[in-house]
Order: structure tokens, then C-alpha cells, then sequence
């Protein structure tokens, strides 16, 4: 098991809207809160941790996106660090140490 050590200098995207996101303090319907990344745009549910990867938090409950890409040195997931105006995405892995990224086409 990885100790999920995120870097304090990560800047997310948001996969929906392409915006950087925020940390903010988020809660579930147990009452459970966490620190996660969140998007900005008004109505937008999406939200990113370097443990749970992308996922949206609807009505307290959190609901875990299928557009991961998982870092192959370490198996976390990576976050949305830049898209280019031709399409190609730039993934980052965050967790301390490892210095992984890798690019795809938009939507692959």
C-alpha cells in the first residue's frame, strides 16, 4: 500500500470544464469532511484528491469518474495538469517523489 503523499504545489484541471481548481473542504453525508481540489465554475460538481483521482460530489455522495489515468510508477491517479489548443492532455502524477506525466490525445 502507497502512503498518499500529495505535492503542496499541484494545480489541477478540471476534466470538465478545463479550469484550475481550488482546494476547498468538502463533506459527505456521514459528515465525513476531506481537502480535495474543486472547480470553480458555478454548478460544477467535479473534484479531484491524489487518492480518489476525479470524481463528482452530488446531494453528499461521491461518485468516481471513469476518466482516470492511473501513474504506472506508483498506481495513483494522476490529475489533468495542462491541454494543449491542439487537444493533447498533459497528466502529472502528485504524490511526492515521483515525477511522472504523460500526454494523450483529449478524450483517449
Amino acid at each position: 500500500m502507497t502512503l498518499v503523499t500529495t505535492r503542496p504545489t499541484i494545480k489541477p484541471l478540471c476534466t470538465r470544464h478545463h479550469a484550475v481548481m481550488t482546494q476547498a473542504e468538502l463533506g459527505e453525508r456521514t459528515g465525513v469532511t476531506f481537502h480535495a481540489y474543486k472547480c470553480a465554475e458555478a454548478g460544477c460538481t467535479r473534484a479531484y484528491t491524489s487518492s480518489q483521482g476525479y470524481f463528482d460530489l452530488e446531494d453528499g455522495v461521491m461518485l468516481l469518474q471513469m476518466e482516470q489515468q492511473d501513474c504506472p510508477d506508483c498506481g495513483l491517479p494522476m490529475y489533468l495538469r495542462a491541454l494543449q489548443s491542439h487537444g493533447a492532455e498533459t497528466w502529472r502524477c502528485a504524490q511526492v517523489g515521483c515525477k511522472h506525466s504523460s500526454q494523450s490525445s483529449a478524450g483517449s
